[in-house]
């Protein structure tokens, strides 16, 4: 019983470490994503803008 304890034990650490990769690649994808869609953003408002003068 002990060992299957401490098996299950290291299976939690190792789903723990996967999940919170997984967390860290999602957030870079939705931040790196999302300031290259501020820029294109900030872009045609600067346009709009200028064309507007």
């Amino acid at each position: 019983m002990g060992n299957l304890m401490k098996g299950i034990k290291i299976a939690a650490y190792v789903a723990e470490i996967i999940v919170a990769g997984s967390v860290v690649i999602e957030l870079v994808e939705k931040y790196g994503s999302r300031s290259k869609k501020k820029s294109a953003a900030s872009k045609v408002v600067v346009d709009n803008a200028v064309t507007e003068n």
